[in-house]
């Protein structure tokens, strides 16, 4: 081992160096496998309403499914377009699903905090996300409309 302090620190910088860039090495990431992901904000991608988010949120035994759901209003049941779109709720005022004004509809005023009849929905399970609530906005208005306002 060299005595001068000079050739110390150059003989032990060069017996480091290759632990230092190994080390700096090990720290980095490596390639992501779908880069595209991170480049819409996050990566959030809406759920089928129908067929994910409706289940998830509004199904089960005292809710919107079975031989008698909550407010006569299945939302399981196959064929739930054609019972929602242009019809009139039953307990409270209001069409349930109107692509024309789709955030007057009673279905979104009532995932709503504060709806302007009865309690917000869901009942029991976690309110729905900005995200998935905008998922349901944006299935609303994507529903044609019947011309209704029917009664169910």
């Amino acid at each position: 081992m060299p005595r001068n302090p000079r050739a110390l620190r150059r003989a032990l910088a060069a017996a480091l160096f290759p632990l230092a860039l190994t080390l700096l090495a090990a720290g980095c990431p490596g390639r992501l496998e779908n880069p595209d992901r991170f480049l819409d904000g996050g990566g959030f991608t809406c759920p089928d309403v129908v067929t994910e988010l409706f289940p998830k949120s509004c199904g089960g035994s005292i809710c919107h499914e079975g031989a008698e759901p909550a407010a006569g209003l299945d939302l399981i049941a196959p064929g739930v377009v054609s019972r929602l779109v242009d019809k009139m709720g039953r307990d409270c005022p209001g069409i349930l699903v109107d692509p024309v004004d789709p955030e007057s509809s009673l279905l979104y005023e009532k995932l709503l905090p504060l709806p302007s009849c009865g309690s917000p929905m869901p009942i029991g399970k976690p309110t729905l996300t900005p995200d998935e609530l905008a998922c349901v906005r944006d299935w609303i208005s994507a529903q044609t409309p019947t011309g209704g306002g029917d009664e169910p």
